[in-house]
């Protein structure tokens, strides 16, 4: 039964990388419309508002959460932020690849917040994930884009470890409708000193909605819930496909390339979550 456990929240991060992968190109074309910091501001308070008619009475029990909350909102917010304006001057498969690369900083922050040791299966994950990532970016160069979205994968690791600490010692649900909550607060404070511009053309409206519900509430809430389970390095892995399903969606909706080199990479990070989900140390973290 615990294996079978394991492997539902497995396949409920691999659900959610999805999700992920698929935003890329859509945030993208949506940005045509109104200003990065705008849509996470408008992203954010539809994800917050859906999870608060929900789960009100949540919060009210679970006030310890909060500074929790803040702390991972700052986080996320800073990965959001980087990754969204950094999607105006690069492609949307460069940045899911690039955004990727947080597989390499998860182990590193984990060390610090939960102690994790990293088994040996779960290092050969790493190192196929990397060169798979390396394959699938064909980077030649970064530009700003590019260091927009490596600054991305920096503060997603430290997020993604945090996430690993607090979510055994706090309420999922209250800790993922706070950092929502304060990544649309930080988001709209920007956007307010910006004067705020949009032209609300459907394909924005899908952006924000298919984000602020699938990607965000849903989303996020899956990984808190997830990551009670699975440890962050591993959580990290499992997210490598994240790029692969960025490069597969790009290149069905907007055309951008992906080459032999891409689909080998694709390939490497395949195998890599498949290591990760048949490592049979859930229990370290239960």
């Amino acid at each position: 039964m615990e294996n079978l456990k394991y492997l539902k929240y497995v396949v409920g991060l691999i659900s959610v990388s999805l999700i992920w992968g698929a935003t890329f190109p859509l945030v993208k074309v949506s940005l045509n419309y109104i200003s990065p910091i705008g849509f996470l501001s408008l992203r954010f308070l539809l994800a917050f508002a859906i999870l608060l008619a929900i789960y009100f009475r949540r919060i009210m029990k679970h006030k310890d959460a909060i500074n929790a909350s803040l702390i991972l909102g700052i986080f996320l917010f800073l990965g959001y932020a980087f990754q969204t304006i950094g999607l105006k001057y690069t492609t949307s498969s460069n940045a899911g690849f690039i955004t990727g690369l947080y597989v390499v900083f998860t182990p590193i922050f984990s060390h610090f917040t939960v102690k994790e040791r990293i088994g040996k299966r779960v290092i050969i994950a790493l190192l196929l994930s990397l060169s798979g990532l390396y394959l699938l970016s064909g980077i030649n160069g970064f530009s700003t884009g590019d260091i927009l979205e490596l600054f991305c994968a920096v503060a997603y690791g430290v997020h993604v470890a945090l996430i690993g600490k607090f979510s055994r010692e706090k309420d999922a649900v209250t800790l993922t409708m706070m950092q929502l909550f304060f990544v649309f607060l930080f988001s709209s404070l920007w956007w307010a000193g910006e004067g705020p511009a949009i032209n609300p053309v459907p394909i924005l409206l899908f952006g924000i909605v298919f984000t602020g519900i699938f990607a965000s509430a849903i989303g996020i809430l899956v990984q808190v819930h997830a990551q009670k389970h699975i440890p962050p390095s591993k959580a990290a892995v499992i997210f490598t496909t994240e790029p692969a399903f960025a490069g597969v969606f790009s290149y069905m909706f907007l055309g951008e390339g992906f080459t032999v080199f891409g689909i080998i990479g694709a390939v490497l990070i395949l195998i890599a979550m498949f290591l990760v989900a048949l490592e049979k140390e859930p229990r370290e973290f239960l």
